[in-house]
């Protein structure tokens, strides 16, 4: 086993084969472990502070000397009915009737949960009969359907976007938000696939919550460039393969939220670069903090309405409405993203969650960053970089003069910033090689402007 440091306050445990799954339930238990997140052959331990070390070396040898319980054992019904099929078997040369015989006997392994929520990469897909995964991505793949990507297999829990070969369908409940956990599979649950002539689908039932309407806030007259409803980090969703979610800025968060009389933990409005027109049911106080931390207070009057536009000092600002807003979703599902006429609400009691999070005002330069060593093995990083206005994902491009000259600095969710480059010979990295972790900066967070240098 190998420790090595992924910021600060993580640690990235490397080992030969697949992460005890004994070693990752001792680790959730340590006091000071926010998340412990199964990779292929790793877990990512995230922290409140700084690793305890010894601690964690610990948890890990005494779940060594436990007996492993015995993995779960999943009986998954597939139709082999996929737009793929023919080509793999092509490839493999054998007829579609000697693939169903052949393929009960393939015994998959879950070995870690990503991509989308509940989506278990598993291996033990047959050598032969493997293909790598597709150079183009579809732009929808529907949920249920089971593919393979080079030596991994696995199932799409829910419609998404994919890249890997379709090879045919279950209608096993994958994933439920509805459910406690869940995710049907677990790291180190084992599957066998029954091949079936065909599935009885029964129609899912929408989830709507039920609110009265006299808790009405405001209503969304324009939803802005991409405004959604963010909480509390909850580090807990990490474990069924969901981001912990959370703010992309914490610091702006926590400003408006106090200045609205909210607390740090209530949820409001992430607006990206223009902020929605609200017109307001009730009088209420709100507050609006931009990307350099100055915050705006307004009492709004009911049936006013309020029409920030775009603001600038960065690509995030950030809404509270006094009392807070109800997220109007559950646990497991995603933020839900603001359009025209939707309607805001007040939280439920229950949700609202005293907080202890300071309201800071960093005065440190934003054009430094403080950096360690991250995880992967790389070339030195030049001490000089500028920004540019390409995103990916929660991305920003930067150039550098450079041999790779593609860099971007990534937000890690929890305040920490990865800095990368990109490789396309980087096998299992998918091309960003994490080569640094930029330290905690409250004033950084991703929302400087294009034409903006770092570095001395």
């Amino acid at each position: 086993m190998h420790f090595a440091a992924a910021g600060d306050r993580a640690l990235l445990a490397t080992f030969d084969g697949m992460p005890p799954r004994a070693a990752a339930r001792a680790i959730r238990a340590l006091p000071h472990v926010l998340a412990c997140v199964t990779g292929h052959e790793s877990l990512l331990i995230v922290c409140d502070r700084a690793p305890d070390t010894s601690a964690i070396t610990a948890a890990i040898s005494e779940a060594a000397e436990d007996q492993e319980s015995p993995a779960r054992a999943h009986c998954v019904d597939v139709v082999f009915d996929g737009s793929d099929l023919d080509e793999l078997l092509a490839r493999i040369a054998i007829s579609s009737d000697e693939f169903i015989t052949r393929v009960r006997d393939a015994r998959l392994t879950a070995r870690y949960l990503g991509f989308r929520a509940g989506f278990a990469y598993c291996d033990g897909w047959p050598e032969a009969w493997r293909m790598p995964r597709r150079p183009t991505s579809r732009n929808h793949v529907p949920g249920g359907t089971f593919a393979i990507a080079g030596a991994m297999a696995g199932f799409y829990p829910v419609d998404s976007p994919g890249g890997w070969n379709l090879l045919g369908t279950t209608n096993a409940p994958l994933w439920d938000p509805a459910r406690e956990p869940p995710n049907l599979f677990d790291p180190g649950d084992l599957i066998e696939i029954v091949p079936s002539p065909s599935l009885q689908r029964s129609a899912a039932v929408p989830r709507e919550l039920q609110r009265p309407a006299m808790d009405v806030i405001a209503e969304v007259v324009s939803p802005g460039q991409l405004t959604t409803i963010v909480g509390a980090r909850d580090w807990d969703r990490a474990t069924a393969g969901v981001t912990p979610g959370g703010r992309f800025d914490e610091a702006a968060a926590v400003l408006a939220n106090h200045a609205a009389g909210n607390t740090a933990a209530d949820a409001l409005l992430e607006c990206v670069l223009v902020a929605p027109t609200l017109r307001f049911r009730r009088d209420c106080r709100i507050a609006f903090c931009d990307g350099t931390l100055h915050v705006n207070e307004q009492h709004m009057a009911e049936g006013e309405e309020l029409n920030l536009g775009r603001f600038h000092g960065g690509l995030r600002g950030y809404l509270a409405i006094e009392g807070g807003i109800d997220e109007g979703r559950g646990r497991w599902d995603e933020a839900i993203t603001l359009k025209r006429s939707d309607v805001l609400r007040s939280p439920q009691a229950a949700t609202r969650e005293k907080s202890t999070s300071p309201v800071f005002r960093d005065a440190s330069s934003r054009l430094t960053l403080s950096v360690i060593r991250g995880p992967h093995d790389a070339p030195p990083l030049p001490e000089r970089w500028e920004v540019t206005n390409q995103l990916n994902r929660v991305g920003i491009r930067l150039n550098v003069s450079f041999d790779t000259p593609l860099k971007r600095v990534e937000n890690t969710t929890n305040g920490y910033y990865l800095i990368s480059y990109y490789s396309p010979h980087a096998p299992g990295q998918h091309g960003f090689q994490k080569v640094n972790v930029a330290l905690k900066n409250r004033e950084f967070t991703v929302k400087s402007r294009e034409g903006y240098v770092y570095g001395e």
